[in-house]
């Protein structure tokens, strides 16, 4: 989800007890994101298991979402980073 800071302040009541990640916008630009903690901590203990989750969840939100590389950049992720999930992908 994205919003602008002062929707985000209106709002932080609900957003602080959701389950979705926010990114914060200035003037359309992005200055920053709000994780719940709901969502932040990992479920699984070895970071080995952990990571190897991460990864295949990102392999398979970038299979169901055709236009992730737009999507990345809407929110402001670098293009290196993006050139890196690319790679991932080709392995």
């Amino acid at each position: 989800m994205k919003m602008g800071i002062k929707e985000f302040r209106e709002k932080i009541s609900e957003i602080a007890l959701g389950d979705r990640p926010v990114v914060l916008t200035h003037h359309g630009k992005r200055v920053g994101q709000y994780i719940p903690d709901a969502i932040r901590q990992p479920t699984v203990t070895d970071p080995k298991a952990w990571l190897d989750e991460r990864e295949a969840f990102g392999r398979k939100w970038r299979a169901a979402t055709p236009d992730w590389r737009e999507k990345l950049r809407a929110i402001g992720t670098p293009e290196e980073e993006i050139a890196e999930l690319e790679a991932d992908d080709r392995c």
